[in-house]
């Protein structure tokens, strides 16, 4: 892991253990180990299984790209690549990006022309960001509808707004055929020219296929759904009845708050985000806290060690 990957992890922990540090101290010590220890193992086991049906999901969206372009491979292997992305995604800051570059690598290894494989993980990639505007926006509806509109969060979404708006309008006008046309001092960039070379002067047609889009967005929206999901089945694991809605509100502006930071996974900055939108949902302080950290283990601690294995592997082929 490069330096940078390493200061920005180094960060995130330090973060997170602020966010938790503070809400031990605010919260009742006794009252987070009395919901813990109660936690409904049932309930659990479906955060688990959701989380598991993400990965299914990754897989889903990469499979209908090279489907698009005349290609076929297992879902239970582009399944194990969800994992590899997002073991990528947690370990090195890049908004997504340092886990797209790993699989494209690992498609290349299988069979697939380059340019195959980058058209793959990029339409990917776009249908990611697609998605995840339509989140921030049914998210930033349920807030306003709910009255739990503040300045903050109104700032944060125009920021998000721009900066996904430039980036998608970026992709979208590279694979339109204008790959010459970007400036010479940007292509000169060893990351930026291996990328338009892999894209090539005749994009695959996935890249302007809608259908593709179409299935491609409504798979990464319901990954954004079940993710939301489980923290909503950990709420209930532990006898905490919250709002569907605004556990979904809560939990798309969280990450579009991480996705902001550019730290690993958002530590800190999602998790601090998590509990306040949660608070404004009535869920009770305590329980936003554990229900947070458990979160935490489903979607980060847990894929981290089939993710490193599985990430080795794919480095030695």
């Amino acid at each position: 892991m490069k330096l940078s990957a390493r200061a920005g992890l180094i960060t995130g922990i330090l973060l997170l253990a602020v966010v938790i540090a503070v809400a031990t101290h605010f919260g009742k010590p006794e009252e987070f180990a009395k919901l813990i220890k109660q936690a409904k193992p049932l309930w659990l086991l479906v955060g688990v299984a959701l989380q598991v049906a993400t990965y299914v999901c990754a897989g889903g969206v990469w499979s209908r790209a090279l489907v698009r372009q005349g290609h076929s491979r297992s879902l239970f292997e582009l399944t194990r690549l969800g994992v590899v992305k997002l073991f990528m995604d947690q370990a090195v800051p890049s908004a997504g990006i340092s886990g797209n570059v790993m699989v494209g690598r690992a498609l290349g290894r299988r069979g697939l022309s380059h340019q195959s494989a980058v058209a793959t993980v990029l339409a990917g990639l776009i249908s990611f960001y697609i998605a995840y505007a339509l989140a921030a926006s049914a998210a930033l509806l349920i807030l306003w509808l709910t009255s739990h509109v503040s300045r903050f969060i109104m700032i944060l979404v125009t920021i998000f707004a721009v900066l996904l708006g430039l980036l998608l309008w970026a992709l979208l006008w590279v694979t339109r055929g204008n790959r010459d046309r970007v400036p010479r001092r940007i292509r000169n960039i060893t990351s930026v020219k291996k990328f338009l070379g892999g894209i090539g002067d005749h994009p695959p047609h996935v890249l302007r296929d809608a259908v593709f889009f179409l299935e491609g967005t409504a798979l990464q929206l319901l990954l954004i759904a079940l993710d939301a999901a489980t923290l909503w089945a950990i709420l209930q694991s532990l006898g905490t009845t919250a709002s569907p809605a605004g556990v979904f509100a809560a939990f798309t502006m969280a990450s579009v708050v991480a996705m902001i930071s550019l730290l690993p996974a958002g530590l800190g900055t999602f998790d601090g985000t998590a509990i306040a939108l949660l608070r404004a949902f009535q869920v009770p302080f305590e329980a936003a806290v554990a229900a947070t950290v458990l979160l935490r283990g489903l979607t980060f601690i847990l894929p981290l060690v089939p993710g490193f294995f599985l990430v080795r592997h794919e480095a030695v082929k």
